[in-house]
């Protein structure tokens, strides 16, 4: 134990002596917050509008005609069900159509909106206004129209920064764990170090195990500055568990860092490193729902990038951070990033050179 100890030490100090290793893992990913997070991609777009149509088929013509407003996006539910996305902050209002609604009658509409979103919901009043005064109008010119009233509803909103930061947070993770351990390894391996080694009386699984608690370390103060920066700088509804958020982390980390190792083994210079390197890692930054949310993919893509590990990740450490999810209730993500471990744990021992 005296000896991994003292290995372990000699692998923090290596590896607080590489500053881009430090700037590629703390300074870039807190950047990516930075402007990302002021840019504020997640900025307006359309208004999400709840349906809870209580009327059956006379509601449906109703519907119909809000479906063909572009500025509205639709979601049809139970009342409980809308409601409690209101509350969650992933609608804008909830319109209920009433059991005694018929067209070119005059009533009052219940319409429950997010009152943490005055300016969407404003929007959204006057937009379904309109549609409403147009059926009447087209019904019968003389009637008198429908009447839309709001009803704010205490609601839970969420910011673009809210899902950016988990997601940049398994980001680097991922960066940490292919790039820092196969350009380090190859390194080592390219001036000899690791074959020298190798034939000396250590044991050289202990020097690996030294430098994967090293990187294993270095998430979890991610995990703390990232949070932190996001809590104080960006409002960042922190709901889940630090503890859970780390576990999860580490067994990404297990992954990626297991990559690492594959990629260092088949690689016998930097130069070969980055391609490597960046075909694995940068499908998975464009795709697995780091910066933006993967619904807007295409069929085929969606469902290939549901398997990716950094996708488990991303949705494991982002279920934790902003619903407040315990590991049971990420069992999915936890279960495909086990076996995505298992994967890459077997290649980095097939493939993985000393020399």
């Amino acid at each position: 134990m005296k000896i991994k100890w003292k290995l372990f030490v000699a692998s923090v100090k290596m590896y607080s002596r590489q500053k881009e290793a430090l700037i590629w893992n703390i300074l870039l990913p807190l950047f990516m917050i930075f402007l990302f997070g002021f840019v504020n991609f997640g900025g307006a777009g359309r208004i999400v509008v709840g349906i809870v149509n209580e009327a059956g088929q006379a509601g449906q013509e109703l519907i119909a005609s809000l479906k063909n407003v572009p500025t509205l996006q639709l979601s049809e539910g139970t009342k409980e069900l809308e409601l409690r996305q209101l509350q969650m902050g992933e609608r804008d209002m909830v319109l209920v159509i009433p059991s005694l609604y018929q067209p070119a009658t005059q009533m009052v509409l219940p319409v429950f909106v997010n009152d943490g979103k005055p300016q969407e919901t404003q929007v959204g009043a006057l937009v379904l206004q309109g549609v409403f005064d147009e059926m009447a109008f087209k019904h019968n010119p003389a009637v008198q129209r429908l009447v839309v009233k709001p009803q704010p509803v205490k609601s839970r909103n969420l910011t673009y920064s809210d899902f950016l930061i988990p997601g940049v947070l398994s980001m680097a993770i991922m960066q940490g764990g292919i790039f820092g351990v196969a350009f380090g390894f190859v390194s080592l391996k390219k001036r000899g170090i690791l074959r020298r080694l190798w034939v000396t009386p250590m044991n050289p699984n202990d020097f690996i195990l030294a430098q994967v608690a090293t990187r294993l370390i270095m998430l979890l103060l991610q995990v703390v500055i990232m949070v932190g920066f996001g809590v104080l700088f960006f409002d960042l509804h922190f709901m889940g568990s630090f503890l859970d958020m780390f576990l999860v982390g580490l067994l990404g980390g297990g992954v990626f860092l297991a990559m690492g190792f594959a990629i260092a083994g088949i690689s016998k210079s930097e130069d070969e490193v980055a391609p490597l390197a960046n075909v694995i890692s940068l499908p998975m930054m464009i795709l697995g729902g780091v910066f933006f949310s993967r619904s807007h993919l295409p069929g085929f893509i969606h469902v290939i990038s549901d398997f990716f590990p950094l996708t488990y990740l991303a949705d494991g450490m982002r279920s934790i951070a902003i619903d407040g999810a315990s590991l049971p209730q990420v069992g999915t993500q936890i279960i495909g990033l086990s076996v995505w471990c298992l994967i890459s744990c077997y290649l980095a021992v097939k493939l993985f050179r000393w020399e």
